[in-house]
């Protein structure tokens, strides 16, 4: 659900950091209809609800607010701000009365975030596919660019979704940006990239994941 407080401004769940219980904006369900909607609007399908998007994925905000609306009568470009402002995955961002997915996307998008500095990546993947990737590299099948985690153990919790026995991939991204792949921060978790050639790329040991994750934790 979205709320919002008084001091804070716009948030989801029971209540805020502050202990505010604010105002019900959106039940859960609703939370997840306008979520919906704005992922196919900003990531997948902008042409066929009458947006324009320009080469970085931004839209009119208004005019984004204006869709929701006459989709959902109790929506608009205010419950729009609140969905994006309140996510705590930072998939959207606004700026100038524009808004835009910052990730995600399938159509096809130049997207702008600054350039990547961490020297490793990673991916999570099934073992069937991790085989397949060490051949020829990671490839985006459906999105614009390939979406890599920070570290392995966000890889390894991505792959739990598809997978039962996942695998982390270790991405010499360094070595890659060097050779000229294009690799974008997205946010703490999230890193962007083209197609990754297979040469930067291993399999990460369970043991080598754990060991990372004590490190971390010293």
């Amino acid at each position: 659900m979205i709320k919002r407080c008084p001091q804070h401004g716009f948030f989801r769940g029971e209540h805020c950091e502050c202990g505010s219980a604010g105002q019900l904006l959106l039940d859960e369900t609703k939370t997840e209809q306008l979520g919906r909607l704005v992922a196919g609007s900003l990531r997948h399908f902008p042409g066929d609800l009458g947006l324009d998007m320009d080469s970085r994925g931004w839209v009119d905000l208004t005019k984004l607010g204006q869709v929701v609306t006459s989709r959902h009568r109790w929506a608009g470009k205010e419950l729009v701000i609140a969905l994006v402002q309140s996510d705590s995955k930072q998939r959207y961002e606004i700026a100038d009365d524009r808004v835009r997915a910052r990730y995600g996307h399938s159509v096809d998008v130049e997207l702008d975030h600054p350039e990547n500095k961490r020297p490793l990546l990673y991916y999570g993947a099934s073992e069937e596919e991790a085989d397949r990737i060490l051949e020829i590299g990671i490839k985006s099948a459906s999105q614009r660019y390939v979406h890599l985690s920070t570290t392995p153990e966000k890889a390894w919790h991505v792959a739990t979704f598809r997978t039962g026995n996942p695998r982390v991939i270790q991405a010499d991204a360094a070595a890659a940006q060097e050779a000229g792949v294009k690799m974008m921060t997205v946010n703490d978790d999230i890193v962007i990239s083209e197609t990754i050639p297979s040469r930067f790329l291993c399999i990460l040991a369970a043991k080598d994941i754990a060991k990372q994750e004590s490190h971390k934790n010293i």
